[in-house]
């Protein structure tokens, strides 16, 4: 995940430095380029049953996401989204089917990053945000304790977000929201959810 936040952050500072000049539309609309960078936390669990035993790995994270696009009418932005979410030290259970169970934790992180597409609508003047992105996805787990470093292959997620945000310029706004995803990888399907905050360019 750190590596996918530091590629974004380079990608980011890139677009802004481009921003006056193809920005375009008015202050304080939303037209033209559609950029947002947002990071916050959140809870997470993926599971899977295989030969009678279901594994679930849950715990708290961070999150993180960039979209990029741009305006196809006002108040409404088709974009590409790149997101990510990390546990670090999960709590892991194990049930068979016998009603056996066994926790533990795992000593290293589970991580999911996905990238698609999507599409944000604002609502004005409240300037209320919903936010939708669907896309491929994989998990990668890392553990020191069991000499683990592997990934998954590509499988589906898709994420919903709504969230408010206060101008703090002619074209940028900060705000806060809610998350919401879900991602079905191989055999393992999950779910994340949290809160996020947002730094838009628009």
């Amino acid at each position: 995940m750190r590596k996918t936040i530091l590629a974004a952050c380079a990608a980011l500072a890139v677009v802004a430095a481009a921003l006056p000049a193809f920005a375009g539309g008015g202050p304080k609309d939303h037209l033209g380029l559609f950029l947002r960078l947002g990071v916050g936390g959140g809870y997470a669990s993926s599971g899977d049953e295989d030969e009678g035993v279901e594994i679930d790995v849950s715990g708290i994270g961070g999150d993180f996401t960039f979209l990029l696009g741009g305006c196809v009418s006002e108040n409404f932005a088709l974009h590409g989204a790149l997101w990510s979410w990390s546990l670090w030290d999960p709590d892991v259970e194990l049930e068979d089917d016998l009603g056996n169970e066994l926790e533990g934790e795992l000593d290293g992180s589970l991580s999911m990053n996905a990238y698609g597409g999507g599409m944000t609508y604002y609502m004005m003047p409240q300037n209320m945000y919903f936010t939708a992105n669907v896309g491929m996805a994989r998990l990668s787990i890392d553990s020191d304790e069991f000499d683990i470093d592997e990934s998954s292959d590509w499988g589906f997620a898709l994420e919903g977000s709504v969230g408010k945000e206060w101008w703090v310029g002619n074209s940028w706004g900060l705000g806060l929201g809610a998350m919401f995803g879900f991602h079905s990888i191989e055999d393992v399907t999950g779910w994340n959810g949290g809160v996020r905050f947002t730094a838009t360019f628009n």
